[in-house]
């Protein structure tokens, strides 16, 4: 049922931004490049489930610290693209402790109007659609059997991994949007995906005589959650201002940035 009504709010969003297109660049409206740079705190559920063994499941929480900039171009207030970019790390205990430093991040998404109020600063209706993928490297210390494994009474050595942990996640916003003098209230609601891969790979030692390797999907466990912020402008003309949004349900964030548009 989600699957149908993201393609139909994607449908229809095409469908509103073309007939908005037309009608935004046939008044003279302007193309504004913009950049901005955040940082941010997000924790959100997950569960690690093997496809080679059905009977593997392990929930816990993804905690990450982001340093996304984000460099795009506003058509005619109606569609906003942009190319985001910057570093991550991931700690998941659950995963033996798993604690990634920085490493590097890129995606991209797109935002577009689907409603504007016939007056300057008026309320606007929008769906947005973004991505981001980044991939993080840990050593930690696992307990595999090493001896005696299939009797009753196998014997279980510390073993020391490389754990590789590929991180994409896809997001589908849907609100509202408005201004009142300084302040640019938003919110609305949210849908997420993570689609990501645990890798494990372990080299023989004094314990263990052959290699070790395994791999495991990484999936969200909620997908529904709300976002809201606003945007403090920092001059008349609105051009530079602060950002300050946070989501709840599916993930757990809070983020601050500050956006300059040329």
């Amino acid at each position: 049922m989600k699957q149908v009504l993201f393609t139909a709010a994607v449908l229809l969003s095409l469908l509103v931004w073309n007939s908005r297109a037309r009608a935004a660049f046939s008044d003279g409206r302007t193309v504004e490049p913009y950049f901005q740079l955040g940082v941010g705190v997000y924790s959100r559920d997950i569960v690690e489930k093997s496809p080679a063994l059905f009977t593997y499941k392990v929930d816990g929480t993804a905690d990450s610290t982001r340093l996304i900039a984000k460099a795009g171009v506003n058509l005619g207030d109606v569609l906003n693209l942009y190319l985001q970019g910057g570093a991550a790390d991931l700690s998941i205990d659950e995963f033996d402790n798993y604690d990634a430093s920085m490493n590097g991040a890129y995606g991209g998404g797109l935002r577009i109007n689907l409603y504007q109020e016939p007056y300057r600063d008026g309320m606007k209706l929008f769906v947005e659609g973004s991505y981001l993928r980044y991939t993080t490297n840990d050593t930690v210390q696992t307990e595999q059997c090493s001896s005696a494994c299939q009797t009753n009474s196998p014997v279980f050595s510390p073993r020391l991994v490389k754990d590789t942990i590929q991180w994409n996640e896809y997001t589908v916003l849907m609100g509202a949007s408005g201004r009142y003098f300084e302040m640019g209230p938003y919110g609305g609601i949210r849908l997420s995906k993570v689609d990501g891969k645990d890798r494990v790979r372990g080299a023989p030692d004094s314990n263990f005589t052959t290699p070790f390797s395994a791999t495991a999907d990484l999936k969200e466990q909620d997908n529904f959650g709300i976002f809201f912020g606003t945007d403090i402008f920092l001059d008349r003309a609105g051009k530079t201002a602060l950002n300050f949004e946070a989501s709840l349900f599916d993930v757990y964030s809070f983020q601050a940035g500050i956006r300059t548009t040329f």
